[in-house]
């Protein structure tokens, strides 16, 4: 059934349904899904000792684990993406999220979205705000074994130093990223990349082993009109 609006100077404008519903009752419709879910997301992360804020968007169970100690702290707006639900290129995994060892922690900031990732910290992870985080993207501020045999045998613990990622940075799918690095504010990884050394800020970094390769500059906006 077609619905019409006369309009001035007496035009017939053909009307789809939606039209017919004020846009702020629009808005409020389209949050239903998530206002459902939401006791479902707090059930989940409180399973796994994590505080959930609303605010949240988390597409599929992503994996919070807080072993001998270990703490994670997540800040306001916080995606993450463990299905392919919503991802253009697909997740593999769920994101997962690993504090292991006494006073290990994870710091992750305002509006910063994950897809599919793995981010482990045996010292000290410090994610910034409005950071992007790729699927498949691996973060570890450890060896995660020793490197010689013996150290294996014997049950030493693994090299650690800390990694620190600032504001506004994006890390492409797949990349990975090294115990003891800083990346600067704004920087880029590149899909694929192995960081084992820091990256400055705004910075482009690609490769195994990662180097710069350019700069992001006033030329690097999108001139796409939204």
């Amino acid at each position: 059934m077609g619905y019409y609006q006369l309009v001035p100077p007496g035009q017939i404008r053909r009307l789809k349904p939606h039209h017919l519903i004020p846009k702020p009752i629009r808005g409020y419709l389209r949050q239903i899904p998530y206002w459902i879910s939401i006791p479902l997301q707090w059930c989940w992360c409180a399973s796994q000792g994590v505080q959930w804020h609303y605010g949240w968007r988390l597409s599929g169970r992503p994996v919070f684990r807080q072993r001998g100690g270990g703490r994670i702290a997540i800040g306001k707006r916080f995606s993450a993406r463990s299905k392919s639900e919503g991802n253009s290129i697909g997740v593999f995994q769920p994101v997962i999220l690993t504090a292991w060892g006494r006073e290990s922690v994870i710091e992750i900031g305002d509006d910063v979205g994950i897809s599919g990732c793995s981010i482990t910290a045996l010292h000290r992870v410090s994610i910034g705000n409005r950071v992007l985080i790729g699927a498949g993207v691996l973060i570890i501020d450890s060896d995660a074994h020793p490197l010689h045999p013996e150290d294996r045998l014997r049950g030493a613990s693994p090299r650690n130093a800390p990694i620190e990622i600032a504001n506004d940075v994006f890390i492409g799918a797949r990349a990975i990223i090294l115990k003891g690095v800083r990346i600067g504010p704004g920087a880029v990884i590149g899909a694929g990349a192995v960081v084992t050394s820091d990256v400055q800020a705004l910075m482009i970094a690609a490769g195994n082993p990662a180097r710069v390769v350019a700069e992001v500059t006033e030329r690097s906006k999108s001139h796409q009109q939204h």
